[in-house]
């Protein structure tokens, strides 16, 4: 009966894998994908990103585009359309946001290098994501009231300056 066991499957069940597998492991999860409009409100800077991975996403992407349209109808001044790109690049940007509005998926957060870059008090992270959304929409009240949010602490902001 012992000579039957998988002895693999005991040593990745208790953790006990060579680093080298353990690396190869984590090579194979699938890409993060982040998609990321700027746009002005009442002068202030706001970074929308969105943070998913490669699974659904014409059906993402759709979802973005959709939600970005809106927050440039709101928008003081026209803004471009929304990006693909990654957070080293967010990082990168010469323009910092005064708020972000993050709609992330359950596996994905903003990187530490970005929150350190953007103070993270000026994040407002959705209660809902992208694949919530697309499979329930009533999911999508949950984001209007994050907007709202955001656009409350906007006019907070603009009151104590």
């Amino acid at each position: 009966m012992i000579d039957q066991v998988d002895y693999s499957l005991v040593y990745q069940e208790l953790g006990l894998n060579p680093i080298w597998k353990e690396k190869l492991q984590t090579d194979n999860l699938k890409k993060e994908i982040c998609f990321y409009q700027k746009f002005s409100l009442n002068s202030n800077t706001v970074f929308f990103i969105g943070l998913t991975d490669e699974k659904e996403i014409i059906s993402k992407q759709k979802l973005f585009a959709n939600i970005s349209n809106y927050l440039c109808l709101i928008n003081e001044n026209t803004a471009e359309k929304y990006k693909k790109t990654s957070q080293e690049c967010l990082i990168s940007l010469e323009q910092k946001p005064d708020f972000i509005l993050l709609l992330a998926d359950n596996d994905y957060s903003l990187s530490d290098d970005l929150l350190n870059v953007y103070n993270s008090s000026k994040v407002i992270k959705s209660k809902t994501s992208m694949v919530d959304m697309i499979r329930d929409t009533k999911n999508k009240e949950i984001l209007w009231q994050d907007i709202r949010l955001l656009i409350n602490k906007i006019k907070i902001k603009i009151k104590s300056t």
